[in-house]
């Protein structure tokens, strides 16, 4: 049951994204002169949700998960698993895309591609419980959206995506809006969405950046 609603949530999220014209990712800065906005519209970000692991510094979080941008993106990874094993028990497998679409979806994998780096919508979980096995996998991709880019944006892009498969698009609540084909958070970076080799898999990568 729980296969075939991610199906259809996954086929959801695809329609949303082709009306949406999602046909890029970066996780990068771009130039902020190319960013058409609307005029006299206020971004505001989405209010805290009830969750125990979506806090800010100012609320006292002492997660300091950070992408060091003087080491190597394997150093990071290796880094970002060692706090996921320690606080969550699991790690994330790396894999490349056409390996990881010839295996068949699984979660607690992270698909590298040159310098991109994806996860698969379609292992979201949903029915979130803290502390059951999907609320840790959930918890382990926050922490690593929040670990590439940054903590504000990591945890906007978490809830965004959460909310496309749901079935609603509300990018302004979350402090994103669209120029062309990409998704572009208030600070300047931007994120994306893209189809598979197979046509079946849709990934969200990012690219690591300075923020």
């Amino acid at each position: 049951m729980k296969r075939y609603l991610r199906r259809n949530r996954l086929l959801l999220l695809m329609l949303l994204l082709i009306v949406l014209s999602f046909n890029t990712v970066s996780c990068n800065r771009v130039n902020k002169a190319n960013v058409s906005k609307p005029e006299n519209t206020q971004i505001t970000e989405n209010p805290e949700p009830a969750h125990p692991d979506v806090t800010n510094s100012e609320s006292g979080s002492t997660d300091k998960l950070i992408y060091n941008s003087s080491k190597t993106l394997e150093d990071n990874i290796g880094i970002l698993n060692k706090i996921l094993k320690s606080k969550y028990g699991k790690t994330l497998s790396i894999s490349a895309a056409d390996d990881y679409e010839k295996a068949g979806s699984s979660d607690w994998t992270l698909i590298l591609d040159s310098a991109r780096v994806g996860i698969d919508t379609s292992t979201w979980k949903f029915n979130y419980a803290s502390n059951s096995d999907d609320g840790k996998y959930m918890d382990a991709i926050l922490k690593t959206f929040t670990f590439f880019c940054g903590e504000k944006m990591g945890k906007s892009l978490w809830l965004l995506t959460g909310d496309l498969l749901d079935g609603g698009a509300k990018e302004k609540l979350y402090g994103f809006e669209h120029d062309g084909g990409h998704v572009i958070y208030k600070n300047g970076n931007t994120a994306a969405y893209e189809l598979g080799s197979n046509k079946t898999t849709m990934y969200l990568w990012l690219t690591p950046s300075e923020y």
